[in-house]
C-alpha cells in the first residue's frame, strides 16, 4: 500500500513537469523573439486539450481545480444517501468562458449521465422567469440525466438571493401555484462581484463578522457544500503560472471553432498579437476578433497573414471597428497599432496540427 502511494505521487509530479515543458515550449515558441523558421506546437497544443476537451488550458493549478470539481460530481453522483443539492460557487470574471467551461464539464461526463441547463440571471424580468430552467432540470431527471443547473451572474441582482435560498436546501421553488421540486441536482452559480469574493475570504479566514451588506449572501454562501472553482484572469502571470499560454491555446482553438478541424496553422503574428494585449470581456472579446477574419478559401488548411485583413491598419480603422470595445490599452489605440506593427512584420506560421498525410504528399 505504501509503495502505490509513492507512485502516485511520482506520476503527479511527471506530469506537472510535462504540463510545465508544454507551457515553456509555447512560451519560447510565441512569447519570445520573433521566429526565422515554421513553428510547431502540436504537442503543447494537444496537452492543453487533455483535461476538459474544447475547454483549453496549461495552467496546472486550474486543471487541478478542474479535477477536483470532477470528482466532487462524481462522488455526489454516486452516492445515493445524498438527497440534498450539491452546490458550487464558481468565480470569474464576465467574458471568462463560464458557459462553455460548463458545457465542457457535461460533454466531459456525458458517458456519467450528466447534462447541463444554462440559465443567466441577469436577464430575470420576474419570478416566473425561473420556470423555464428549472422545468428543464426536471425534464433531464425525467430521462436519468443527473443535471447541472448552470446559475451565471447569480449575484447580478441581490433581491433573488432569498429566491434560491430554498433552492439550494431542499431544491426545491415555489413560484404562484407552481411547486417545482429537483431533488438531487448540481448547482453551480457563478459570480463576479467584489463582495462574494470578500464574503468567501472572510469566511475561510473564520471570521465571526462577515461585514456584508445583504445578510442574505451569509446564508446562501452557508449552503455552498461543494467547494468553489476559480476561472483566473488570463492576463495572470504570477511565479510559474503565465495565463497567457492559455490566451494563445483558446485562440486555436477559436480559431478552429470558426473555420473547421482543417485548419493546422495560424500566423505568428496572430498569437503574439493576442497574448500580448488584454481583452475587456476575455475568451468573448478574442471570439470577437477571430470573428472579424474574414471567410477564407474552403480548401485552405491554413491561415495566413494575408487571410486576417483585420481593422489593425490604422488607428483611424481600428476606431471605426467594433473591436475598439474590446481591446484595452492605457496609451489608446495609437499602442494597439504599434503592437499589431511589431507582431505583422513576419509572416512565419505556427503549425497546431498535423497536415493529413493525404494532402501532404499533394
Amino acid at each position: 500500500m505504501v509503495k502505490f502511494k509513492l507512485n502516485l505521487k511520482r506520476s503527479s509530479a511527471y506530469y506537472k513537469e510535462r504540463y510545465k515543458r508544454a507551457r515553456q515550449e509555447i512560451e519560447n515558441n510565441i512569447l519570445k523573439d520573433q521566429p526565422t523558421i515554421e513553428v510547431n506546437i502540436e504537442q503543447p497544443y494537444n496537452r492543453s486539450k487533455l483535461t476538459l476537451g474544447e475547454y483549453v488550458t496549461l495552467d496546472w493549478e486550474h486543471r487541478a481545480d478542474i479535477i477536483r470539481l470532477k470528482k466532487v460530481i462524481r462522488d455526489y453522483t454516486t452516492d445515493s444517501t445524498k438527497k440534498r443539492p450539491l452546490n458550487i460557487v464558481m468565480l470569474a470574471e464576465p467574458g471568462s468562458g463560464k458557459s462553455h467551461f460548463i458545457k465542457c464539464i457535461a460533454k466531459k461526463m456525458d458517458s456519467e449521465n450528466i447534462s447541463a441547463v444554462t440559465f443567466n440571471m441577469a436577464n430575470i424580468d420576474s419570478i416566473n422567469d425561473f420556470i423555464q430552467p428549472l422545468e428543464a432540470v426536471r425534464n433531464l431527471k425525467v430521462l436519468d440525466r443527473l443535471p447541472i443547473l448552470f446559475l451565471d451572474e447569480f449575484d447580478s441582482n441581490t433581491k433573488y438571493y432569498s429566491l434560491l435560498l430554498p433552492l439550494l436546501w431542499d431544491g426545491e421553488l415555489h413560484i404562484g401555484h407552481s411547486d417545482l421540486k429537483l431533488g438531487k441536482v448540481i448547482i453551480i452559480m457563478a459570480g463576479s462581484g467584489q463582495n462574494i469574493v470578500d464574503a468567501m475570504k472572510a469566511s475561510k479566514e473564520m471570521q465571526k463578522q462577515l461585514n456584508i451588506d445583504n445578510p442574505k449572501l451569509a446564508d446562501l454562501l452557508s449552503r455552498i457544500n461543494g467547494g468553489e472553482l476559480e476561472i483566473p484572469s488570463l492576463d495572470l502571470e504570477k511565479n510559474d503560472r503565465n495565463r497567457k499560454v492559455d490566451k494563445i491555446c483558446i485562440t486555436i482553438a477559436l480559431t478552429q471553432q470558426r473555420f473547421g478541424e482543417k485548419i493546422t496553422a495560424v500566423p505568428w503574428a496572430f498569437l503574439r498579437f493576442v497574448a500580448d494585449n488584454h481583452f475587456r470581456y476575455g475568451v468573448r472579446s478574442i471570439t470577437h476578433l477571430v470573428d472579424l477574419i474574414p471567410k477564407i478559401d474552403d480548401n485552405s488548411n491554413e491561415l495566413t497573414l494575408k487571410d486576417l485583413n483585420l481593422p489593425l491598419r490604422s488607428v483611424e480603422s481600428l476606431k471605426k471597428s467594433s473591436l475598439i470595445y474590446h481591446i484595452v490599452s492605457e496609451d489608446g489605440p495609437a499602442e494597439i497599432i504599434r503592437n499589431w506593427e511589431n507582431s505583422n512584420k513576419s509572416e512565419i506560421l505556427v503549425r497546431f496540427k498535423s497536415i493529413p498525410e493525404e494532402e501532404a504528399t499533394l
